[in-house]
């Protein structure tokens, strides 16, 4: 617990978490409760919620969305049955010493995981510049829009990385034709509501 409030204080986990050397280390000094926590709906954090879970396994029956100046810390497993989601262009912060999965993620913050991410469908980081740190992420499609990756391994059917104007057309293509319009543009706000309404992004 005092480990993952210590980095509550930082205002960003770049030296930490930076390099694979530095997240085993941080691995190896974190510690658990042991237990299994269930959160049998959606999981919301709004504006300025902090919050810290220091389960062995947290498991999110709904989506998780975290709202900008939101942060959550888990020091071991995170199973989210839904999607992911924190749209927005300020600053969030989703942290798990364990590993990470869902159906989809969105994420404008920083994304930290100790353990391997996967990711059943679509895993979507923009404009966060080296901000997603984990050994592993492995999705259906990866996209990096308008950021360098930090992810050591990265595994997908495609995997789109650069501004979105540059990827645009090809990642269009794999696109449910609900998520873009007729010039194969897309809304980060609209990809947000579809994935709360529970609705595929892929073809």
């Amino acid at each position: 617990m005092a480990l993952l409030n210590d980095l509550l204080k930082k205002g960003s986990l770049h030296t930490p978490c930076g390099t694979a050397a530095r997240r085993a280390a941080l691995k190896a000094k974190l510690t658990n409760s042991g237990a299994t926590e269930v959160v049998s709906k959606d999981l919301k954090l709004s504006e300025g919620d902090d919050r810290v879970l220091e389960a062995s396994r947290v498991v999110v029956k709904g989506n998780l969305v975290l709202e900008d100046q939101s942060r959550l810390l888990v020091a071991g497993d995170l199973l989210v049955e839904g999607s992911i989601i924190h749209e927005g262009f300020d600053y969030a912060l989703l942290f798990t010493g364990g590993a990470l999965s869902a159906k989809n993620l969105l994420f404008h913050g920083e994304l930290v995981s100790l353990g391997p991410i996967t990711v059943q469908q679509v895993a979507w980081t923009y404009y966060n510049d080296y901000s997603t740190y984990a050994d592993s992420l492995k999705a259906r499609i990866v996209v990096a829009a308008d950021r360098f990756d930090a992810v050591d391994d990265v595994q997908a059917d495609h995997h789109f990385n650069g501004h979105p104007s540059d990827i645009r057309e090809a990642l269009a293509k794999q696109l449910s034709a609900d998520v873009v319009d007729a010039d194969g543009d897309w809304s980060y706000e609209e990809i947000a509501k579809h994935l709360l309404r529970g609705r595929a992004l892929l073809r």
